[in-house]
């Protein structure tokens, strides 16, 4: 084609009705372009005409708390409503607050993880704002002299036909340590709110990323990664279903080398799919707005799951005026580098000490997914799998230690085999019913021969099916072992010689290609239980 010309629908059905296959793969690349923003070069230097996403992120993370930051209340999900509410919580006049050292410690290692200056000294403020579920009218935050700044989350990004891993990172402008509001629970049928108070005061960190990221698979990308790096620290359980890990995105376009555009809010979105969509169509309908003579508005916008759109909920071309003055009952909040540090007569168990927390990080993701790709020789995309998923890498090296298979061998069954219908059935590894002990001796069974390739995955299948079996009770009870007979295979497969003439005609013309297809029907006549090696040796013999 002259010309790359997929901009309109027309240009898509020409492309469809004279290039069919082209079709397929400038389809391919028009949804990657709208979705990151990559834009096709086959005409030019107009990139820097087209309007391109930009996305920053607000994040409110949970922290992994058994009692709330200023009160000794304790954190349950599940509590019946205003079950778990101290006086404080309640904004009961007289009440004040006692800072939740386990709190402060999680916001530090988090962003030590994250490659952030931690803050000697930071500082409380008021937020005044008017929430039904928000008693006080005001929340305790560190607007102003957060308690760690400018870090980096790094990334991978699959992209390309070949599923490549793609390398990225955003800047990390602040993590301030806040307390969370309650929630307001609409009755439609009474027409009345109703307040649960459990959730307030529970300890958040809200991590600020700069406008980065240009597009919904970035964005859910990192989220993903932070997830990972929560998770492994401890500090946050990150359920987003549960709502331990809230997003708020904010999103604009602009044209390459032009100022940023109009941004709007599309607040808590509560799953890492949802934020992509919501963020992609977000984009779309920012550059539709403005392609068509529009205006983009300062606006907060809510995503819609079920029809896949933005939807307003209020505007924000008012500054509102949050009132922000320094919280008076909480002294400023200083974290020390180490004992050596602390003033004279302080308590060292009192005080939050950056050393120790930094000699307790655990293996983060990234030096995980390079551990394994080193160790084992697997690929990048197999690490990212298997970091990925909680509980797969031990999965993985539990099998490796009780087998002779290499790692590449195993990563397929891991990945594949036990993953996929892991989620099918919607289960976690911990929940599997075939155990590494359980899916080694299958491999092992298949690498000392007792077994073909073909058989392992059927026996797989009923060891899922039958957790109580072992792999060699199966392959006995079903006569599932390898045909070791030699006479019988010379029989089977001069038997199947004899009844397909016009291959064996072509084979001995010359095509190998076609021994393929005779081997496959050996195996159909052995039901998987030959050797391929063995019986195209055999074949070979036969028709030469």
């Amino acid at each position: 084609m002259a010309a790359f010309s997929v901009a309109t629908d027309v240009g898509l059905n020409k492309c469809l009705f004279f290039y069919p296959k082209t079709f397929k793969v400038i389809r391919k690349i028009t949804t990657s372009c709208l979705r990151c923003n990559i834009q096709p070069q086959p005409q030019a230097r107009q990139a820097s005409q087209q309007l391109v996403g930009v996305v920053g992120l607000e994040i409110h993370a949970q922290i992994h708390s058994n009692t709330k930051l200023f009160s000794g209340s304790a954190v349950k999900f599940s509590a019946p409503p205003n079950s778990v509410v101290s006086l404080f919580d309640a904004s009961l006049p007289g009440t004040l607050p006692v800072l939740n050292q386990r709190c402060v410690e999680a916001a530090v290692m988090t962003g030590l993880a994250l490659n952030c200056r931690i803050n000697n000294k930071s500082l409380f403020d008021r937020k005044h704002y008017f929430y039904a579920d928000l008693p006080s009218g005001y929340q305790i935050t560190q607007q102003r002299c957060p308690i760690a700044v400018d870090g980096k989350l790094t990334y991978n990004v699959f992209g390309g036909k070949k599923k490549n891993v793609f390398q990225k990172s955003v800047n990390i402008k602040q993590i301030q340590l806040e307390q969370d509001s309650g929630k307001s629970l609409h009755d439609d049928v009474r027409g009345q709110t109703l307040i649960d108070l459990n959730r307030a005061g529970v300890g958040l960190m809200e991590l600020v990323m700069e406008p980065d990221m240009s597009c919904g698979e970035e964005a859910a990308a990192a989220v993903r990664e932070l997830q990972l790096i929560l998770q492994a620290l401890g500090t946050c359980q990150a359920n987003m279903s549960e709502g331990q890990l809230r997003v708020d995105a904010n999103v604009s376009v602009h044209r390459a080398g032009e100022a940023l555009g109009v941004r709007t809010e599309v607040k808590n979105i509560n799953s890492v799919r949802y934020l992509a969509r919501a963020i992609d169509y977000e984009i779309q309908r920012q550059i539709d707005v403005l392609q068509s003579g529009g205006t983009v508005h300062n606006e907060t916008r809510a995503y819609d799951s079920k029809t896949g759109e933005t939807v307003p909920m209020r505007d924000k071309e008012g500054l509102q005026d949050y009132r922000f003055m320094p919280e008076p009952n909480l002294p400023p909040l200083m974290v020390y580098e180490d004992e050596a540090s602390l003033p004279s007569g302080a308590d060292a168990s009192q005080a939050v000490l950056v050393r120790p927390i930094r000699e307790q990080l655990p293996e983060l993701p990234a030096v995980r997914r390079d551990r394994l790709v080193q160790t084992y020789g697997i690929l990048p995309e197999h690490s990212c799998t298997l970091v990925n998923e909680d509980g797969l890498v031990e999965y993985f090296e539990s099998v490796l230690q009780a087998t002779r298979k290499e790692p590449r061998a195993v990563i397929g069954w891991v990945t594949n085999d036990l993953l996929g219908l892991l989620k099918l059935q919607d289960m976690s590894v911990s929940q599997s019913p075939v155990g590494p002990p359980a899916l080694a001796q299958l491999l092992q069974l298949q690498e000392t021969g007792g077994i073909s390739s073909s058989v392992a995955r059927q026996v797989f299948q009923e060891m899922w099916k039958s957790p109580h079996k072992s792999a060699q009770q199966i392959v006995q009870e079903q006569d599932l072992g390898i045909v070791s007979d030699a006479q019988d295979l010379q029989r089977i497969c001069q038997e199947v010689m004899d009844s397909h003439p016009d291959e064996v005609l072509a084979v001995r013309s010359g095509n190998k290609k076609v021994l393929n297809r005779l081997m496959g029907l050996v195996q159909r006549a052995t039901k998987g239980r030959s050797d391929p090696l063995r019986v195209r040796e055999i074949l070979e013999e036969k028709t030469s």
